[in-house]
């Protein structure tokens, strides 16, 4: 069976596609048959109460500088095709916030959403994780700066971050009686105009941070993240390195704590960050790292997901012939 796909991404032409997750999930797609239509998010459009999309039909290939082909735009209605796949990158902007709101107007009983626009509106990447307090380090979000300095006093070491961002961008350690500590802290939050995180420093994340990926809320797979020396961050793009990993029983724990409320929102495509055993973040925006996992264990998160998709789309009425 042939599914219609759109892809609501960032612009395809800067996908490095020896690590993006969307272009895996594209090229599996492809591979099976499946019709790909890309657009980004200012493509997309409201009509009175229908959600549509000026689209683009997309060939994907492992080439590097030629990897992809667009045919000639057009305009869909989004409840005529199978599935809808958001995976434009933070940050969180309201422009970000306008795009879900438009998605929403997608029928839910004709088409598969990957991730559903309310779950990913409703469960901010830092935020979200603090629906499970146990699972976590010792966590603030605030504004004043005099009351992330009192935390930061309380535990130590720390470390802070932006609510909306990704990637590690704006990540940051402090340490009780650092110099740099005011000014950090006014730059991160607008001298007290703007939340962040702040949470207690994991000194074991120079083993790694781990990658859990699931699928519609059970573990498909998890790679280690480990930041280069002198980096705190463990983001591939700043340095990290990927290392091949097995999920443990701690993993398990975590994803069988928080599948349930995934499964409820709707997040079928997630990845969570795991440091020392501690839940940090959970991604549901456009969460990375499945080229990496199946480099190393020779198999196919992108397959997995879109056997999902395929399975979810049996269960659906047939996309309408208006």
């Amino acid at each position: 069976m042939s599914l219609q796909l759109v892809f609501v991404m960032d612009p395809i032409d800067r996908v490095n596609i020896d690590a993006d997750s969307t272009f895996a999930i594209m090229r599996e797609a492809q591979r099976r048959g499946h019709d790909l239509l890309y657009c980004e998010s200012a493509d997309l459009e409201l009509e009175m109460d229908r959600a549509h999309a000026r689209v683009r039909p997309l060939t994907v290939r492992q080439e590097r500088g030629n990897h992809y082909l667009l045919g000639e735009p057009s305009r869909v209605a989004l409840d005529e095709v199978n599935a809808v796949f958001m995976r434009k990158d933070p940050p969180f902007d309201v422009e970000y916030v306008m795009s879900t709101y438009i998605l929403d107007r997608i029928d839910r009983g004709r088409v598969v959403l990957v991730n559903d626009p309310q779950g990913i509106r409703d469960s901010n990447e830092k935020l979200f994780a603090l629906h499970f307090p146990e699972l976590l380090p010792r966590t603030i979000v605030a504004r004043h700066p005099r009351t992330i300095r009192a935390f930061i006093e309380s535990e130590g070491d720390v470390v802070v971050k932006p609510l909306t961002g990704a990637g590690g961008a704006g990540v940051i350690q402090l340490r009780r009686g650092d110099v740099n500590t005011s000014a950090v802290l006014e730059l991160l939050t607008q001298e007290g105009r703007v939340a962040i995180m702040a949470q207690r420093f994991l000194p074991r994340v120079t083993e790694g941070d781990r990658r859990v990926i699931l699928i519609d809320g059970q573990a498909v797979g998890v790679i280690n993240r480990r930041p280069k020396a002198g980096e705190l961050r463990s983001n591939m793009h700043v340095g990290g390195t990927a290392e091949p990993a097995a999920l443990t029983p701690r993993d398990r724990e975590i994803c069988d704590r928080i599948g349930p409320e995934l499964q409820a929102r709707g997040l079928v495509f997630v990845g969570i960050d795991i440091i020392d055993g501690h839940l940090t973040e959970i991604n549901v925006t456009s969460p990375t790292g499945i080229q990496e996992i199946d480099r190393f264990d020779g198999g196919s998160i992108a397959g997995t997901l879109l056997d999902w998709v395929e399975a979810k789309s049996l269960l659906l009425q047939p996309p309408s012939s208006q």
